[in-house]
């Protein structure tokens, strides 16, 4: 299944044509100015015909979240891009449009396009200027809780689903665990087997063992890649041990700037054919890909942490026909792809543990991200259900 576009076709009937209740309020963590966070409630309103609202089961925690917090929300915002659940209420023409009805699970993508522009048309909604987070467009996770009803994040009991929300219904045979892996494999998906243009045996190098490069390796594992090597630095042993799991054929622990050389090591003293950088920290790591490529290689250039100009020799770069790229998100037929990976259990992610928290931990999480300090996976999951630290978690 690839999931709906944002203006999926109207030829199926709808599932649904009414609106169900819903409780009177619902609880959510709030990120408010000066990296703090409180746990707020929010009255719960009708949806409108072509709205809906989530009860949310899972809500990943990535690094955008984490800057966010980190820099300070311009204005209390409830966070959490990564969101699956099942519909608790939906309007009709929100259910016709999404092809959904009450109890369905479903997974949100943090876009919210407008739905009539050039990329909109083309199916690159993620491009769409109207939800472009760098340009001060508007995303999941990110409306203020001003605006009403102030559940746009999916750290909160229940969601708003606005009339342009990007919905992809889940198979049902998906495990939970997994689900909220799918938007950053889907991600990985896209960098690698699009962009990246691997193909079977091609050797990979993936910079930074964290939530998205893991996924790289993940997604280096379904296109069958040859030798596939991760490159941390010697406090991300944990992580690395958890690459080679997911099928790594070599992890390097090195400082930034030292892994060169110990990375062709790995690649028994040839080339690699793709390099996806996942760090987006340091620019001079262009010029150590660009030696690690082998003729007709390709450099992907994800998750920029800061502006900074990408040092290159172009003469090389001639040379050896060397492509780079610059991604961003992913199309929704990346999303379909990795959801049946996922459901087929041929992506390997469930060997890395999921850290599961409530929404009363939220704050504290945020903060230990920020600091450096948190958990040795990556993979942090908002469970909203387990509303007291003390619940017996499944």
């Amino acid at each position: 299944m690839d999931g709906s576009p944002p203006i999926a076709p109207r030829s199926a009937a709808p599932r649904h044509t009414g609106v169900d209740p819903l409780p009177e309020t619902a609880r959510a963590s709030v990120a408010l100015p000066g990296a703090r966070s409180a746990l707020r409630t929010f009255p719960l309103r009708a949806a409108g015909p072509r709205e809906g609202w989530l009860r949310v089961t899972a809500s990943g925690i990535c690094g955008t979240d984490v800057g966010m917090f980190q820099r300070g929300v311009a204005a209390a915002t409830v966070l959490g891009h990564h969101v699956v659940g099942r519909i608790a209420a939906v309007g009709p023409e929100a259910a016709h449009r999404w092809r959904v009805g009450p109890g369905d699970r479903v997974l949100v993508e943090e876009y919210l396009p407008c739905g009539r522009c050039p990329d909109c048309a083309s199916g690159a909604y993620r491009l769409c200027p109207q939800t472009d987070l760098w340009g001060g467009g508007r995303r999941i996770g990110t409306v203020p809780v001003s605006e009403d009803p102030a559940l746009f994040g999916g750290n909160a009991e229940f969601m708003f689903l606005p009339g342009n929300a990007v919905v992809h219904r889940l198979p049902p045979q998906l495990p939970q665990e997994l689900a909220a892996w799918v938007l950053p494999y889907a991600n990985a998906v896209d960098w690698v087997l699009r962009a990246g243009r691997l193909e079977a045996g091609q050797n990979v190098v993936v910079l930074g063992p964290g939530y998205h490069g893991l996924a790289v390796a993940a997604a280096a594992r379904l296109g069958e890649a040859g030798k596939v090597v991760v490159v941390g630095l010697p406090r991300d042993a944990e992580r690395l041990g958890m690459a080679e799991a997911l099928g790594a054929t070599a992890v390097v622990a090195e400082e930034s700037g030292d892994w060169g050389a110990a990375v062709r090591a790995a690649l028994g003293g040839g080339s690699c054919d793709l390099v996806v950088d996942t760090t987006g920290s340091d620019p001079s790591v262009v010029d150590v890909a660009v030696d690690l490529l082998g003729h007709g290689g390709r450099l992907v250039l994800t998750t920029p942490k800061q502006p900074a100009a990408v040092p290159a020799d172009s003469a090389a770069m001639i040379r050896r026909c060397l492509t780079l790229t610059a991604v961003r998100g992913r199309p929704p037929q990346a999303i379909g792809r990795a959801i049946a990976s996922l459901t087929e259990g041929t992506s390997g992610l469930e060997h890395v543990p999921t850290v599961e928290i409530p929404l009363e931990e939220v704050g504290d999480m945020l903060t230990r991200l920020a600091a450096g300090s948190g958990p040795s996976s990556p993979h942090i999951v908002v469970r909203p259900d387990l509303d007291r630290p003390d619940t017996q978690r499944p």
